[in-house]
């Protein structure tokens, strides 16, 4: 048992953590395990987590980390992890809102100029801003129609 590192606090805390659970809400800090990942509050569904286990985004994860090798963020680590730049969920629904894509519900959940490579650190801390989002999010979709297109000539 140490003492907890908030100021004037005297609170005895196991030796693995920082600081107490009072210390940790009075500066907005996450209590609990640790353990950062996405919650079902946040719009991490199981119908989402059937569209991260599928062939079409290996295939989509695989190609948006060939083009974003480096980490977007800090661009010093090499990118592990493919994020989303608006949300997953937030971005199926722009895209089923704009009607552009009519026969694919997950239209929104591929959209390649909403993917971005990230290491480790930088998606565990872009998650963290991601759930204390306030207002609305960029249009995933407008974005999406905005960037080049490739053009075929034969």
């Amino acid at each position: 048992m140490r003492l907890c590192s908030g100021a004037g606090c005297g609170r005895k805390i196991p030796e693995d953590a920082k600081y107490c659970d009072v210390c940790k809400a009075e500066r907005g800090m996450r209590v609990g395990d640790g353990i950062r990942q996405h919650s079902k509050t946040q719009g991490y569904t199981e119908d989402l987590d059937a569209q991260r286990k599928s062939g079409r985004w290996q295939r989509t994860r695989d190609r948006a980390l060939a083009k974003c090798p480096m980490c977007a963020r800090c661009n010093t680590a090499v990118s592990v992890i493919c994020d989303h730049i608006v949300p997953a969920e937030i971005a199926v629904q722009q895209a089923r809102d704009s009607g552009r894509y009519p026969f694919d519900r997950w239209a929104g959940y591929y959209l390649p100029s909403n993917l971005q490579g990230l290491c480790r650190p930088c998606h565990g801390k872009k998650t963290d801003e991601d759930k204390a989002h306030v207002g609305p999010w960029p249009d995933a979709v407008a974005v999406e129609a905005a960037a080049p297109k490739k053009v075929w000539s034969f």
